[in-house]
């Protein structure tokens, strides 16, 4: 693993992206549909235009176009505005200028993240803006938080900043403002994690956007994380996203496909069919242009990085990774049966069915104690029929008792 420069830390485990992290059907688990596949380069201009027909903002939060770029504002408890791919990508690198969200328990991210939960992202804490972190995860794996990194980087709420990750099977590599800051092999990762499985190698979408990790609701470790509680009085908090470019390294593909319950890099099928892959699409009213990769760039000045490991069990985060979902709710964008990221997923805002908490899709990715909750007693709720049948026998007990009695 590669950093421009680096000091162990000992600490509390990162919580992955939370909030974003979550999946409708888990193709290691059960037949799920392909998904479909970018292919090509495609870039966007969020100053010029007020959509993006790849990158569209998830429908259950109010987003705003300014001049400086789409605005994704955190108002209140389970806020989770974010814009997620249409599209998958099988290798790629995306360029991201943004301005997180400021104010204590305000977390923005920036996720790769594939049907079976493996994980790429990048984090912010809104009242830490001269920090970046960096992580990774497997397959959902959150046994251990020994992945994280934390990357210096001049005040991310008041400046905005491109932020990189590119990935292909060999490496995976971080920057900012196109100065390499992290690098990652399979190598690495096997050794990270005691397995060779889980560097992450299945066709991802990209979600990026801002997160109440620290709302009084949530886990513990993860408003502590955080840097909550949150002031709500201070809201509204804006990430700001002023343009982006993705690139998908597969060329021509229009659908990935999962060969087997492998999760690898090779059992993936790649379709170039162009009949495949379709998805609806959202008018915009921008044409979006192609712009040039940027040099990668690694200086000896380049800031230190601070690679976050876990000393002991006590250091995990107290957020797990959900199973699937056994019952829907009447929540807008949760209510589907899906598998819940590590880290990032939102202390688990209805809206993304993730985007709610640490390190996540650590938090990524179990979700917060509110979600688990109801889970909790969805799960307990008896059919009808059951309570029918434990009624009755409720009263055949009586009978009998009063009988006896007399």
């Amino acid at each position: 693993m590669k950093f421009t420069s680096t000091l162990l830390l000992a600490s509390a485990a990162l919580p992955a992206a939370l909030a974003q992290t979550w999946t409708d059907c888990n193709p290691l688990k059960k037949e799920c549909p392909c998904n479909p596949g970018l292919g090509k380069t495609y870039s966007f201009d969020f100053t010029k235009g007020e959509g993006s027909e790849l990158f569209p903002p998830d429908q259950y939060f109010p987003v705003r176009y300014e001049k400086d770029g789409i605005h994704l504002p955190v108002r209140k408890k389970g806020d989770a505005p974010t814009i997620i791919s249409t599209k998958y990508i099988l290798g790629g690198r995306l360029d991201c200028t943004l301005k997180i969200a400021p104010g204590k328990g305000i977390v923005s991210s920036l996720v790769f993240q594939s049907a079976d939960l493996d994980e790429i992202d990048y984090e912010w804490i809104g009242s830490k803006p001269l920090e970046a972190q960096s992580n990774y995860f497997g397959k959902g794996n959150t046994e251990t938080y020994n992945r994280g990194a934390i990357h210096p980087v001049k005040n991310s709420v008041e400046n905005f900043i491109k932020f990189s990750i590119d990935w292909t099977k060999e490496k995976t590599s971080w920057y900012i403002d196109d100065v390499l800051v992290r690098t990652l092999t399979p190598a690495d990762s096997a050794a990270l994690y005691n397995s060779d499985n889980y560097y992450p190698q299945t066709p991802m979408q990209i979600k990026i956007g801002a997160w109440a990790a620290g709302d009084p609701s949530n886990a513990d470790g993860v408003i502590e994380w955080s840097d909550g509680p949150i002031d709500y009085s201070q809201a509204p908090f804006d990430m700001v996203i002023q343009s982006l470019s993705i690139t998908d390294y597969t060329k021509g593909a229009t659908e990935y496909c999962y060969g087997d319950r492998s999760g690898s890099w090779d059992s993936i099928t790649i379709s170039t069919d162009p009949s495949k892959g379709k998805t609806p699409e959202k008018s915009s009213s921008v044409k979006p242009t192609k712009t040039s990769e940027p040099e990668e760039k690694t200086t000896s000045a380049a800031p230190k990085t601070t690679l976050a490991t876990s000393s002991s069990k006590a250091d995990k985060e107290t957020t797990t990774e959900k199973e699937e979902k056994s019952t829907t709710t009447s929540k807008p964008r949760n209510t589907s049966t899906g598998d819940i990221a590590p880290a990032i997923t939102q202390g688990l805002p209805d809206s993304i069915g993730g985007f709610d908490g640490p390190q996540n899709k650590g938090v990524s990715s179990t979700g917060t104690a509110e979600a688990q909750a109801a889970e909790t007693s969805t799960n307990n709720v008896p059919s009808s029929a059951s309570s029918i049948k434990n009624a009755g026998l409720s009263l055949v007990v009586a009978a009998v008792f009063a009988a006896l009695v007399l």
